[in-house]
This record gives C-alpha cells, sequence and structure tokens, in this order.
C-alpha cells in the first residue's frame, strides 16, 4: 500500500464553509440637514457602495437612511432603528449591510460594538466598511471594524471636548442658545434672517411679544388658557393649546437661562423679560398646586368657604364675594355682563331665601353612605385600592421609561440645532411638542398614588367621613371645607342662580362607589344572582389619605 495520506482525509472534522447568500442591505446617512440639502454625500455613499457590491458580486436588495440623522443616539435614529428591527424579523436575513464608513454606522463606542456582536453571532449579519474593505467575516477583520467604531466615537468626543466649552461659556454670559422663543426678534452674527444680522446677540421684545406679555397678566389674574388664548385671537395671534402651556413652564420668559450646557445651574438672561420673577413663581407654584380648577385664594373668607370652587350657572365664569354692612356675606359672578344677581352665603332671620352654603350642605347628603351598605363599601373599597395602586407601579414604570426617552428626544433636538443641523421652524415646532408630551407624562406622575398602609384603619375613617359627610363640612374650618370641595367635586361645582340649585360635571370616583353600591343593592333585591362586590369598580383618580381629608 503506497504512504498516500489523502485517503486519511475523509476524516477529518473540518469543512469548509462556503457562502451562497449573496444578498446584501445598504444604509447610509448625512448628519445635518444642511448637509443633505448642500452636498451629495448620500449619492456619493451610494454609488460607491454599489460599485463594491457589484466588484464582489454581491446584490443590494434593500437600502435603509438615506437621510440626515445625527449619531448622537443610535435608536434615537429612525431609519437606524428601522434596519436593526428589520435584521431581526426578517427570515431571508441578508449576509452583511454596507456602510460607506463606520462612522455613518455609529459613533456611541461600547453601544455599538455590543451590537455588531449581536448582529454578527446572534443573526449572522456582518458589516462591511466600503471605502476600506474591511468586514467581520473575519477576526482581525471584526477587530478592525470595532477599532472604527471606537475611532469615531473617540473623533465624537474630541468634538465636544472643543465645542462644548464654548458653548457653555456662551450661556452663561446671559447670551441665548438658538432661536428666541415666541415673542422675541433673534439679532446676532450668524443669523439666516439678513434683517436680523448683527455683530453681537441681542433678542428684542417684538409686537407678538407685546400681546404675550398681555397673556401673562391675563394667567396672573387667573384667567383660563382657553380664554386668553380667545383674546390673543381677537388680536391676531393665534397660538395653541400645548405651546401656551409650555410657555407658562419657561422661564426664558421672566429672564432667567436654563439651559442643560451649565448642568443644573441657572443664570440671568440678557434679554428683557416679559413677565417678573416674582408673577412667574406665582404662577408656576399654582399649576404645581394640582388644582384643575386654577387658582386657590391666598386670603380665605370663613363666611364663603365655596368663593374658590364655585361657577356661574349662567356664563360659567367663576364666582368672587364680599362681605356688605361688615356682617352679610355675598356670592357674585366676576362676569360683568352677566345678568346673575348676587347670592346670599347664609341663611339669617332676614333670608327671603336659603343661602348657598346652606343649600350646599343639603346637597351633600345625597352623598351620604347608607349604614347597611358599609361592609360592602368596605370590601369594595379594599378590591379597587389594591387594584389601583398595582395599576399606578406599573404606569410610574412605563411613564419613568416614557420620560427618559422624551429627554433624550429633547436633547438630540437641542443639540441638533446648536450645530444648526435643524431647521428652525422644526426645531421650534418639536421642541414645543416633546416639552409639552415631558410635562404631562410629569403631572400623571404627580398624580399618582402608589404607598397605602394601614389599609383596613384607613378604610374605617373613610366610611365614617362617608357617613357623616355633611357634619364634617358643616363642622370644619374653611380651610379643611375647601379640600372637602375639591375632593369631592375635582372640577369645581356649579350653582344655577335663578333656580339656586347646584349641578357638578364631575364627581369624585368614591362617592361615585356610593350611589354605585346603593343601586346595585337595589338591583339585588330583584336579581339574587347579583354580586354587590366587583372587582370592576374603580377608584380613578383618589387615594385613601386625601379621601380622609386628613381627620
Amino acid at each position: 500500500m503506497k504512504n498516500n495520506l489523502n485517503y486519511f482525509k475523509k476524516y477529518s472534522s473540518y469543512t469548509e464553509e462556503v457562502n451562497t447568500n449573496k444578498n446584501v442591505w445598504f444604509y447610509s446617512r448625512v448628519s445635518s440637514k444642511s448637509q443633505f440639502d448642500t452636498n451629495s454625500s448620500i449619492d456619493n455613499q451610494r454609488t460607491a457602495a454599489s460599485r463594491y457590491a457589484y466588484k464582489n458580486q454581491l446584490s443590494i436588495t434593500d437600502n435603509f437612511g438615506g437621510t440626515y440623522e445625527s449619531a448622537k443616539g443610535d435608536f434615537t435614529r429612525k431609519e437606524f432603528k428601522r434596519l436593526i428591527s428589520e435584521v431581526k424579523k426578517a427570515k431571508n436575513k441578508p449576509y452583511a449591510i454596507l456602510i460607506y464608513k463606520m462612522s455613518r454606522f455609529s459613533r456611541t463606542g461600547a453601544n455599538a460594538i455590543g451590537l455588531v456582536s449581536e448582529l454578527i453571532n446572534t443573526h449572522k449579519v456582518h458589516l462591511i466598511e466600503v471605502c476600506s474593505g474591511k468586514d467581520t467575516t473575519t477576526p482581525r477583520g471584526e477587530h478592525e471594524i470595532i477599532e472604527s467604531l471606537q475611532y469615531a466615537r473617540k473623533e465624537n468626543i474630541e468634538r465636544l471636548e472643543i465645542t462644548i466649552p464654548g458653548l457653555t461659556s456662551y450661556v452663561r454670559n446671559g447670551n441665548w442658545l438658538g432661536t428666541a422663543p415666541r415673542g422675541y426678534d433673534h439679532y446676532g452674527p450668524r443669523v439666516k434672517n439678513a434683517e436680523f444680522i448683527s455683530g453681537k446677540q441681542r433678542l428684542e421684545i417684538n409686537e407678538e411679544g407685546k400681546l404675550i406679555k398681555k397673556a401673562w397678566k391675563w394667567k396672573a389674574q387667573g384667567v383660563a388658557d382657553y380664554k386668553i388664548r380667545e383674546k390673543l385671537s381677537t388680536y391676531g395671534l393665534a397660538i395653541s393649546k400645548q405651546s401656551l402651556s409650555a410657555m407658562w413652564r419657561n422661564p426664558f420668559y421672566c429672564g432667567i437661562q436654563a439651559n442643560k450646557l451649565l448642568k443644573g445651574e441657572v443664570v440671568e438672561g440678557s434679554w428683557k423679560p416679559l413677565v417678573s420673577k416674582e408673577q412667574f413663581q406665582k404662577i408656576n407654584e399654582i399649576l404645581d398646586s394640582k388644582t384643575s380648577t386654577g387658582y386657590t385664594q391666598s386670603k380665605t373668607n370663613d363666611g364663603r368657604p365655596l368663593q374658590s370652587h364655585l361657577f356661574c350657572g349662567i356664563c360659567g365664569t367663576k364666582m368672587t364675594g364680599y362681605k356688605a354692612k361688615k356682617k352679610y356675606d355675598y356670592y357674585k359672578c366676576q362676569n360683568k355682563s352677566c345678568n346673575c344677581k348676587d347670592l346670599n352665603a347664609n341663611s339669617s332671620t332676614k333670608s327671603i331665601k336659603k343661602g348657598i352654603n346652606n343649600l350646599f350642605e343639603d346637597y351633600l347628603n345625597q352623598f351620604v353612605l347608607d349604614t347597611k351598605y358599609t361592609e360592602a363599601f368596605k370590601a369594595q373599597m379594599k378590591l379597587t385600592i389594591n387594584d389601583r395602586n398595582n395599576e399606578s407601579i406599573q404606569l410610574e414604570t412605563s411613564l419613568n421609561s416614557q420620560l427618559e426617552n422624551l429627554n433624550i428626544q429633547l436633547d438630540s433636538l437641542e443639540r441638533k440645532y446648536a450645530f444648526e443641523e435643524l431647521d428652525v421652524n422644526l426645531y421650534k415646532k418639536f421642541r414645543d411638542e416633546i416639552e409639552y408630551k415631558i410635562g404631562e407624562k410629569n403631572r400623571e406622575k404627580s398624580n399618582l398614588s402608589l404607598k397605602i398602609s394601614n389599609l383596613d384603619k384607613k378604610i374605617e375613617k373613610c366610611v365614617n367621613v362617608t357617613q357623616n359627610i355633611s357634619k364634617y363640612w358643616r363642622s370644619s374650618k374653611t380651610d379643611d371645607k375647601i379640600r372637602m370641595q375639591k375632593l369631592i367635586f375635582p372640577h369645581g361645582i356649579v350653582i344655577d342662580p335663578i333656580k339656586r340649585q347646584y349641578r357638578t360635571t364631575e364627581i369624585n370616583s368614591v362617592f361615585s362607589l356610593i350611589s354605585s353600591i346603593s343601586r346595585e343593592s337595589e338591583d339585588k333585591k330583584k336579581d339574587s344572582s347579583t354580586n354587590l362586590v366587583n372587582e370592576s369598580h374603580s377608584v380613578a383618580g383618589t387615594g385613601l389619605e386625601p379621601v380622609t381629608f386628613g381627620l
């Protein structure tokens, strides 16, 4: 037998891997809109990728990107996010993704490296850098691609190290970064409108700003947002409710610079404010007070506890009050054009009609819990509160995640604008939308009630209050009366000044539950199969602590 080793090759475990998949995808991008509009980078990337594919007998079957997206965050880019999502869910995955240069793929460093590893090892999809020919099909090639990603991250950091200190110093000196908010004309050396070019930045109040100044004055007087928008509209200024809501939260209008570059600090701006710092603080303290009806009075009146919570049934305006002859209290509509008469607050021996306070006390009697329904009410409250807390915990987690994403979006938006990568109008539009969403999510979080201890004791206390609600209101101090009114009728209560009858658009769910139990009890008499305690009841928007009024 000849000494021929070829015979033994069939026992080798080695098998050569032959790639038969010739399909590849292509991803391209530029960083800014100005690059997208003024140069041919996207076309050049696409041409280079097509040549590479043709030369290496590959077929580009899908394209991603083709637009401007900042590389600050990978998954803040819609097209990048779509690319990765399609790779993960595709049954017929591409052999590789072509990228002209790895800095076009990502500048996030470690995050991108982890993603590359997942693409290669989990999804068997390689990366190919077209300009250099590097790819991840070999260990050395994979290492070179990773080095390219690390260099792109280093390059980005060095760029920020140069620009951020300069921008921070610029802001710290009282200058405004980006386009000035509504109501100001922005003069400076780099503005796009030739009419506003100036050697030094200055922000000047324009005609629109004079109207916005009126809006701040009206807000401080307690005028509702929808009425402010109506008033502005009569002057020819249209403003959305979201933009108006965001404006109240923007310290720019009281001359304060609170840019993120200052890392939590604030400085005085160099522009003339539209509202004083004191008024701005007062308005925002009211907005933070969780009262849906707007303004609480700084001075309460023992004879008119309903004054901050009562609305006219004819015109819908909030009622105010006064004391006549230093003795008799009256409620009156603030709308001077309304025809309703002033209403006596309290009954007296000389009163022709029963006082509004006394009528309110009578009105509360319909929300008293009948003692025969006590146990059913306790059982229902336990179910609904426990269920509510579980939902609240889940909702808080969701809200925190949403807020994190919104803050990332806002930070990305501001950075794009700082580097002139975003059009002014788009920047304003998206900024207002994101800030409004952040405000909404924070308000939702503030309304959550997650911590309830000593549940049985508090339910017992709640039962005691609900069975004696009218008595508690009558005997309480004015501040406690106001708290009770806001709790039971969160959106206020309306008085028909002619019929002297109360009505309300919304009642606290605890008291709705009392009515529901009473109603279901009557149904049970008719149908013995009815279950009085029902897990489907909800006690939305309230917890036990406020229900007990702190008694």
